[in-house]
C-alpha cells in the first residue's frame, strides 16, 4: 500500500513538473522573440515596423521557428481537468492559441510596400494559395485570436480557484495586470490601423512596441504561472 502511494505521489509530481516545464518555455520564447529582435534592430540601426516584419529580414528563421515552438508547446499543453459544464478550457484555448500562432508563422503579413502586388515566386505555401492580400488578413485575424486566447488565460483560466494565501492573491493581480495589459496593447495596435496612423507614426515603431508589451505581457503570466518569477509574486504581495 504504501509502494502504491509512493507510485502515484511520484506520478504527481512528474505531471506537475511537466505543467511547470510548458508553461516555463511557453513564457521564455514569449520572452526571447522581441528580444531577439531588438537586437536585430540595433545592430541593424533600425527597429522593425512590427514583430511580424521579421518574416521579410535575416531573422526570419527565429521568427518563424519561436513561433512554431510555441505552436507545439501550446498544443502539448493540457492544463487542469475542467470542471463540469465549463465553456472555456485550458485544453481549449491552448489548442485555438496554438492553432493561431502557427497560422501566424505560415501565413506572414505583406511586405511593407507590395500589399497589392502579385504573388511571389518566393511566397510561403499559404501565400501562393490564398494570395497575399488574403494571407495577409489570415496573419492578423490568427494575431488577434492568438492574443485573445492569452488574454482569456490571464482574465479567466490562470485565476481560477480558490484565494488560499497572499501570494495566489498577488500572482492574480498579476494575471490580470497581464490580462488587461494585452487587450490594451493589441486594441491599440487595431486603432493605429484603422486610423492610418501607424503610417503617419511609422518613424516611432508603434506597432512594434505595442506588440513586444502584449508579448512581454502574456510571457509573464506564463512565466508566473510556471513558478519562474517567484520574487515578482512576493514583490506584488509585500505591496499588501
Amino acid at each position: 500500500m504504501a509502494d502504491d502511494r509512493g507510485i502515484s505521489q511520484k506520478a504527481h509530481n512528474d505531471l506537475v513538473l511537466s505543467f511547470l516545464a510548458v508553461r516555463r518555455a511557453i513564457g521564455a520564447l514569449g520572452f526571447f522573440l522581441p528580444l531577439a529582435l531588438l537586437a536585430y534592430g540595433l545592430l541593424d540601426g533600425q527597429l522593425l515596423t512590427s514583430i511580424s516584419a521579421a518574416y521579410y529580414t535575416p531573422m526570419r528563421e527565429v521568427f518563424v521557428g519561436t513561433l512554431t515552438a510555441q505552436a507545439v508547446f501550446l498544443w502539448s499543453y493540457e492544463g487542469f481537468r475542467p470542471d463540469a459544464g465549463d465553456l472555456v478550457t485550458d485544453k481549449g484555448t491552448a489548442r485555438v492559441a496554438a492553432v493561431a500562432i502557427a497560422l501566424v508563422a505560415l501565413a506572414p503579413t505583406s511586405p511593407a510596400g507590395k500589399a497589392g502586388a502579385g504573388v511571389d515566386p518566393a511566397c510561403t505555401l499559404l501565400q501562393c494559395a490564398l494570395g497575399p492580400g488574403l494571407a495577409a488578413q489570415v496573419h492578423l485575424g490568427a494575431a488577434a485570436v492568438f492574443f485573445g486566447a492569452l488574454a482569456v488565460y490571464c482574465l479567466v483560466l490562470f485565476t481560477k480557484g480558490a484565494v488560499d494565501g497572499v501570494e495566489k492573491d498577488a500572482s492574480n493581480r498579476i494575471y490580470r495586470l497581464c490580462g488587461w495589459t494585452i487587450i490594451a496593447s493589441i486594441a491599440l495596435v487595431g486603432v493605429l490601423f484603422a486610423t492610418g496612423l501607424e503610417t503617419r507614426l511609422a518613424a516611432l515603431r508603434p506597432v512594434f512596441w505595442l506588440e513586444t508589451v502584449a508579448t512581454f505581457a502574456f510571457a509573464t503570466s506564463w512565466m508566473v504561472k510556471g513558478d519562474a518569477l517567484r520574487p515578482l509574486v512576493r514583490g506584488v504581495a509585500a505591496l499588501r
